[in-house]
């Protein structure tokens, strides 16, 4: 950058920067040569590197180092009872100092040589005598990847925990076994669920209700992408859903409303695709309207092939105006209904192919004849895994109506 055009403090603040970088920097100074160490020792100090420690060879090094914790070890290779190249060597094992700069110096100064110390895992050479200049320079600039380093492995460790912790929080939005278990007693309907998304975060999730009728109520939602941009618009969702009263539900007049609700929230060019519906024993039905969801499946026991439902509708998010149609499917005793999204669908098998519905379609006629919907739901996704591996977020839901 052009001086004239640098901003106003800059300079001053990488200097203080990289002078509090070095005060803080722990340099241990490997040589079994006393004069050589106390010499070092003293150039480090003339620049600011304060928190040296000595060590007389290398058996001594690997002792203190653990106690230390060196941001830079400046090693001598030709010491008595244990060299340089052997310490790097076994510094070099350990995974704690894998990234440790070990700055070597030494009046062996052939190719070979420093072919041979770089092979044993140093980061630099100097050569003997020793450029005060030159070995400041290389010191400084060490020491400072190495902050920057830690400062990158500290941010992605912090990163990686509060992804995991927002995991967790998505993966709560969605109901859990104990809840499951309680709508089995009560309604007679098992219900077994599968959600993975293709990041840390997804942009799926499903949900159940009972509306004013003790009917259950089902949804299950995509949003378009994945990570923490998707994961963002489920939390917006659930918000919207926990305001919403299901009394007197219908499934398109629901997708309606929330459409409408969810429009003004969601940035420019995304979207979401739902299917909802509700189980209606009395009339032994899945009522349920689409917004541009996958085709929901149901079968009975003896069935051939599963019947597959209508997903024509509009995605959330394009139009306010948007309008939804109620469709049904026929869900009596022992029925079973599997809903899923576009993943399973979507799934790459190579050749530049996708599974496809039919596809799906087929490995679900393989395990539709399991009896309980954990045993099929499991089974299924053993065979979409063997198929492929995912590229998008992965829901899946099967509901069966015990006797």
């Amino acid at each position: 950058m052009n001086e004239a055009h640098r901003p106003a403090g800059t300079g001053r603040q990488d200097a203080k920067s990289t002078l509090a970088d070095l005060r803080d920097a722990r340099v241990m100074v490997v040589d079994d040569n006393r004069v050589n160490r106390h010499l070092l020792l003293a150039l480090l100090e003339r620049g600011g590197i304060t928190r040296v420690e000595l060590a007389e060879d290398g058996v001594d090094a690997l002792d203190k180092i653990g106690t230390f914790k060196p941001d830079l070890v400046l090693l001598d290779l030709m010491m008595p009872n244990l060299d340089g190249f052997e310490v790097c060597r076994r510094l070099r094992a350990e995974p704690i100092y894998a990234d440790l700069p070990v700055l070597v110096q030494s009046s062996l100064n052939r190719a070979e040589d420093r072919n041979r110390a770089f092979s044993a895992g140093a980061t630099d050479y100097v050569s003997k005598p020793i450029n005060a200049v030159e070995l400041l320079s290389r010191v400084r600039i060490h020491i400072q990847n190495r902050m920057l380093l830690r400062s990158l492995q500290h941010y992605r460790h912090r990163t990686a925990a509060e992804l995991t912790l927002a995991r967790k929080m998505q993966e709560r939005l969605m109901p859990q076994a104990p809840q499951m278990e309680k709508v089995r007693c009560s309604h007679g309907l098992s219900l077994s669920a599968h959600f993975a998304p293709s990041s840390e975060l997804g942009g799926d999730f499903w949900g159940m209700r009972c509306d004013d009728r003790d009917r259950l109520v089902l949804w299950l939602v995509d949003f378009s992408g994945h990570g923490v941009g998707a994961a963002l618009n489920t939390f917006r969702l659930h918000a919207i859903l926990n305001q919403f009263d299901f009394t007197g539900f219908d499934p398109a007049t629901f997708l309606g409303l929330v459409n409408r609700r969810l429009c003004p929230l969601l940035p420019t060019g995304q979207s979401a695709t739902v299917l909802a519906g509700v189980i209606d024993a009395t009339e032994n039905r899945f009522l349920y309207a689409s917004g541009g969801a996958t085709r929901p499946m149901a079968w009975h026991p003896g069935d051939k092939a599963p019947t597959l439902g209508d997903n024509s509708g509009m995605p959330l998010g394009f139009s306010s105006s948007a309008t939804y149609e109620n469709r049904a499917l026929d869900l009596g005793r022992d029925g079973r209904l599997f809903l899923y999204s576009d993943a399973a669908v979507e799934l790459p098998i190579g050749n530049n192919e996708i599974l496809d519905e039919a596809g799906l379609e087929a490995l679900v006629i393989e395990h539709m004849g399991e009896r309980d919907d954990e045993t099929f739901l499991r089974r299924l996704l053993v065979s979409l895994s063997a198929k492929g591996e995912y590229e998008d977020d992965l829901t899946a839901l099967t509901v069966t109506r015990e006797r």
